[in-house]
């Protein structure tokens, strides 16, 4: 028998040389474990509340298609974009878009508006995807208001307590109360923007509004004269009316003071080059459509706005704007045919009953806003009230000065005809024109 090493042994069972490796293919790793992107666990009280990171979301790993939030939102998707007419591509976006918001929602969760704001970074649907949170009540609208915005910066200039009483009289005015109507935004935004210079001046020197004198109402208005002059006492009657009848102030200052009436001048009126410009810059059917409602029909930016499909009757040729009926000329039928043929191309599924919509209204059923109506003639320098007043003072320049024919016409007040009949007979009066 041979002699056995012991220090070779010693040496295998000081280091052993671990299992031997199995032939064959080797072993895959185990596939990785599937964890829910959410911040609760099912059935557990949230300890805080914790704002979920939808950057870091990964299809592979977080998706949860059987989560039940989920499916609820894709039925409602499925029903709001049939009628409200969203485009195929826009549902297919949010159904992109709602796996990634709902694979962790736990029951009672609400979302922020304000963490959907990164989807966008991820190219997809912010705003269609809030109105299906909204739609399921679990979403929570946190975003401050453009005129809340707005009202903030102003407030800024005063010091605190006369722009706590600002804010309140500006706020009632917004949403209403037992003694104040409900006024419109840009409504508060002129009256503000009239009395902030006053404002400010009394900021400095008083506490409170209820300190402010009829010597500081004359002061403030000394060097002021016509339509500036009647704009900022409106402006401040309303803030003192507003107080005296919440008795916050003793009297109302402005009382008695009186800013009469001033006749609003007509603008001048436009140049063959403006009229070029305008002809050339309407490229689109859209354009040409605004341009001849504006420039043959003097339609108002507001009546573009909430003019009906309903309100154009091509086969008796009338259309109906502003609510006051009126024949349709051969080129404005004409433009209105195209842009229909055009409406139709391109947004085919909208349900919108405007007439006239863009990419962001012909997915809801909401008018165009003032702003975009303007944005389409800006580059030519010509706001489109100025083209409607152009167009009324030429038909009383043609036609005569005649009131009753205005009112007519463009179913204008007999005050607004007058004003055109006037300016009209002063110009064909002028020793130039003679």
């Amino acid at each position: 028998m041979p002699p056995v090493d012991l220090v070779s042994w010693q040496l295998f069972f000081s280091f052993p040389l671990g299992p031997r490796r199995a032939l064959g293919r080797p072993h895959k790793a185990p596939p990785p474990v599937i964890i829910p992107l959410t911040w609760q666990i099912p059935g557990q009280q949230a300890l805080f509340p914790a704002r979920p990171d939808y950057l870091r979301f990964k299809r592979a790993l977080h998706a949860n298609p059987d989560n039940p939030t989920l499916i609820e939102a894709k039925e409602a998707a499925r029903r709001l974009a049939e009628g409200r007419g969203w485009a195929p591509w826009v549902l297919r976006k949010i159904n992109d878009t709602l796996p990634v918001v709902l694979s962790g929602h736990a029951a009672g969760d609400t979302i922020a508006y304000s963490d959907l704001v990164v989807l966008d970074q991820l190219n997809l649907k912010v705003g269609h995807t809030a109105e299906v949170l909204d739609l399921l009540g679990i979403l929570d609208d946190d975003r401050v208001s453009a005129f809340d915005a707005w009202l903030e910066r102003k407030l800024t200039q005063l010091n605190p307590t006369v722009s706590a009483e600002i804010e309140l009289w500006a706020t009632t005015l917004r949403d209403g109360g037992p003694r104040t109507l409900q006024r419109d935004p840009s409504t508060i935004r002129n009256y503000l923007g009239a009395a902030l210079p006053a404002l400010v001046d009394w900021s400095g020197r008083y506490q409170h509004l209820r300190e402010v004198t009829r010597e500081d109402i004359k002061e403030a208005t000394k060097t002021l004269t016509g339509l500036q002059r009647n704009r900022v006492l409106v402006a401040l009657r309303s803030i003192f009316q507003f107080h005296k009848a919440a008795g916050r102030v003793f009297r109302n200052p402005t009382a008695h003071f009186k800013g009469g009436l001033v006749e609003p001048s007509l603008p001048p009126r436009l140049e063959p080059d403006q009229l070029d410009a305008l002809v050339a810059h309407a490229t689109t059917p859209l354009r040409r459509l605004i341009l001849a409602l504006t420039a043959v029909h003097a339609a108002r930016p507001t009546a573009l706005q909430t003019l009906g499909l309903s309100d154009v009757d091509l086969d008796k040729r009338r259309l109906t704007v502003g609510g006051h009926p009126r024949r349709l000329d051969e080129l404005t039928e004409q433009i209105i045919n195209a842009y229909l043929r055009y409406r139709h191309q391109r947004w085919p599924h909208t349900v919108n009953q405007h007439l006239i919509v863009s990419e962001r209204t012909a997915q809801s059923q909401i008018p165009v806003s003032p702003t975009w109506l303007g944005s389409q003639f800006r580059e030519v320098g010509v706001p489109l009230n100025q083209i409607r007043q152009d167009r009324q003072l030429e038909e009383a320049l043609t036609r005569g000065p005649d009131a009753l024919h205005l009112a007519v016409v463009f179913g204008i007040s007999e005050r607004a005809a007058m004003r055109y009949a006037n300016a009209a007979r002063a110009f064909l009066e002028s020793p130039l024109e003679q």
